[in-house]
């Protein structure tokens, strides 16, 4: 009896260690099968990072090309400008030489038109004196025709007396010769007045002929001054138009010079503004070129990072093949398990449904996601997950945290965004690492279409347990 308790305690003890063994390597499959879609979502992540740098190598790699292209347009451009700049420039200074030549000469000429305004104004003042002079001569003139108008008179008074001496001498010679011998003497005196009369009469015709001339010396002076005087205000009044005239040119003269002026000196500011821009030209230049160093340093860069991404891509194939064969040797362990019945998801299905119809989830907002889906998680006990997950399979939220890096692998993700409400197949949550099943439902945006995925985890139980 006590041989046969002692085999029975044995036997016991004995299917006791089997049946830890058997948990504890369960518990190791679970691990091992968890590690295995832990490794395939990182084989997915490193091919959608190792596709997103290629793609985006491609674009650096073409960008840089354009840029680089771009670049050498823009500094042969910059080139060509800096050529025109360097004409111009020297157009500009020939310009400033000519203007500063231009603004000397302008001041030479004003200089020139103010000495022959002083010139106009000095003539313009002789003119003035000579038609006085004119004015006093006429008043001369004309007091001498005066004068010679009493000649005339004085000629014709002695001319008269002259007759009236002649007469008497003739009167006297007649008396004398009446007195006889008596008479003698005074005949003698009476021939001699008359011949004193008759030189008297010689001289006044002499007189008033010599009175005529000088009175058509006079007149002929006369018009002579009158011609003159018309002349000198003539000359006067052109002198004024011209002393106008100057004066206008003097003006317009002063505002060349005004202008020359301020020419030169935007001249000199264009040249200085002209040699700033040829050395900034010179820069963008040289700037130019050290970009395009740099370019042809990115693209060397750009090549490799192609070459990394290439290796990157063997690592992949060989995660991938690691992945394949460990999830192979798990299979080939052979501890297939049977779950206790039927997993009623029905209600938790709805309940996804609803909350992911909710408009303000599908903006994939990680706070909203988080109080939405933690409420859920708290509220109903069956639940141990809950998650939400992008287009690109990354999480939006996950509670307890995700165990995968994307879920892209997952077939109720790959259901899901294709628009089906998905009930997954038992299988080790990569989160508690348990038996589950899993709920996932799509995500649609205001236009129908599908932006995402919301799931729970819903714990089962193998037979026996």
């Amino acid at each position: 009896m006590k041989l046969r308790w002692k085999r029975d305690a044995a036997n016991h003890k004995k299917a006791s260690n089997q049946d830890e063994r058997v948990h504890v390597l369960r518990q190791l499959t679970n691990e091992s099968m968890v590690i295995s879609d832990q490794l395939a979502a990182a084989v997915e992540e490193v091919n959608q990072s190792i596709g997103s740098l290629g793609s985006i190598a491609d674009r650096s790699s073409l960008r840089e090309g354009d840029l680089r292209a771009s670049s050498q347009l823009a500094a042969e451009r910059i080139e060509q400008a800096f050529s025109v700049l360097q004409e111009v420039t020297s157009s500009a200074e020939e310009i400033s030489a000519s203007a500063v030549r231009l603004d000397g000469a302008s001041k030479t000429t004003g200089d020139i038109a103010r000495e022959v305004e002083q010139s106009l104004e000095a003539t313009d003042g002789v003119m003035q004196e000579l038609n006085a002079q004119t004015l006093s001569m006429e008043r001369n003139i004309q007091h001498l025709q005066e004068q010679t108008s009493n000649i005339e008179e004085i000629n014709a008074f002695i001319q008269e007396i002259v007759e009236q001496t002649s007469l008497l001498a003739l009167n006297a010679s007649i008396e004398a010769a009446h007195a006889g011998e008596y008479g003698r003497g005074f005949s003698i005196v009476a021939q001699e007045i008359k011949k004193l009369a008759e030189q008297s009469n010689e001289a006044v015709k002499r007189s008033s002929a010599m009175v005529r001339q000088i009175e058509a010396g006079v007149v002929e002076v006369v018009r002579s001054v009158e011609l003159e005087k018309a002349a000198v205000e003539r000359g006067a009044l052109e002198m004024n138009r011209t002393q106008a005239r100057m004066e206008r040119i003097v003006a317009q003269i002063r505002q060349v010079d005004d202008l020359a002026a301020i020419s030169s000196e935007a001249s000199l500011r264009q040249s200085d503004h002209m040699a700033r821009a040829t050395l900034l030209l010179s820069e963008a230049v040289e700037s130019v070129q050290d970009t395009m160093h740099s370019v042809d340093g990115t693209l060397e860069l750009t090549r490799q990072q192609r070459q990394q991404i290439g290796k990157l891509d063997r690592v992949r194939d060989d995660l991938n093949r690691s992945s394949g064969a460990l999830s192979a040797a798990i299979q080939r362990v052979g501890l297939n398990r049977d779950y206790d019945g039927e997993v009623d998801t029905s209600a938790t299905r709805a309940k996804l449904t609803r909350l992911a119809a909710d408009s303000a989830l599908a903006e994939l907002g990680e706070a909203e996601h988080e109080r939405r889906l933690t409420a859920m998680l708290r509220a109903e006990a069956e639940i141990e997950a809950v998650w939400s997950n992008r287009s690109d399979g990354s999480f939006v939220f996950s509670l307890p945290a995700a165990g995968l890096l994307n879920a892209k692998g997952r077939i109720w993700w790959k259901k899901a965004m294709e628009g089906v409400s998905y009930q997954s197949e038992p299988y080790i949550s990569a989160i508690t690492k348990q038996p589950c099943v899993t709920v996932a439902v799509p995500i649609r945006g205001q236009d129908g279409a599908v932006v995402g995925v919301m799931g729970a985890d819903i714990a089962i139980h193998p037979e026996g347990n």
